[in-house]
């Protein structure tokens, strides 16, 4: 698995990069049907204005730096054993009880790796992935208290990843500086579409999303040939 996820590192990235500009493209649109359905008065968006606001002024604290790392560790975790790399240590603190032998708030260790493992806290939202899944097996009509709780994840993926994301990172120097900067617009684009295209519509709107991505996509190479 390692072997054919390291061969499609630059086909997958520069598929994406294709796709960013349709993928823009279709999120504006997201966007204006989110105004006119006037998301901003709705229960997610309400989730989604707290959160951002706690983020930017508490994102130092020890409670937030905390979650957002565990997450952020859980994240390549996650990728690691959907493409069968083991993990052999996950460890998360809040700062305090660094030591020499764990000198960081978080450590993931590993028996191998690729590229989507390094990059993926830098595009998948984990946590409002799993609020979204919990919500499409819980209930079938999103309740008040799920979109609220949805839309805090939203924006709590979105602050920690915005903090996360620069040249420093050793992630995204493993996987090429290069190749993030080509790759992840796109991906973050992408997540976070089909993120508000449910909120907008549940399951069939997302898909929708997906699908209208690669259509206009193909219709604008066909206008250039």
């Amino acid at each position: 698995m390692s072997t054919l996820v390291s061969i499609l590192k630059w086909p997958v990235a520069l598929v994406v990069a294709l796709l960013t500009p349709a993928a823009a493209l279709a999120f504006w649109e997201l966007l204006r049907a989110a105004h006119a359905a006037s998301l901003w008065k709705s229960p997610y968006a309400a989730g989604f204005g707290g959160m951002f606001v706690f983020m930017v002024l508490f994102h130092r604290t020890r409670f937030v730096q905390f979650w957002s790392t565990f997450e952020h560790e859980f994240t390549h975790a996650l990728f690691a054993w959907i493409t069968f790399v083991r993990v052999t240590d996950f460890w998360t603190s809040d700062g305090s009880k660094a030591s020499s032998d764990r000198p960081a708030i978080g450590v993931v260790m590993m028996e191998g790796g690729n590229w989507l493992v390094s990059v993926a806290p830098y595009f998948f939202p984990t946590a409002a992935a799993a609020l979204l899944a919990a919500t499409w097996v819980l209930a079938s009509v999103s309740t008040i208290a799920a979109s609220v709780l949805l839309g805090c994840a939203t924006a709590w993926c979105v602050v920690s990843t915005w903090h996360e994301t620069h040249a420093g990172q050793s992630d995204l120097q493993t996987a090429g500086l290069g190749f993030s900067f080509i790759f992840l617009p796109g991906a973050n684009i992408l997540c976070y579409g089909l993120l508000l295209a449910n909120e907008l519509g549940g399951p069939s709107q997302a898909w929708s999303y997906a699908a209208s991505v690669p259509e206009m996509t193909i219709g604008w190479v066909r206008g250039f040939v």
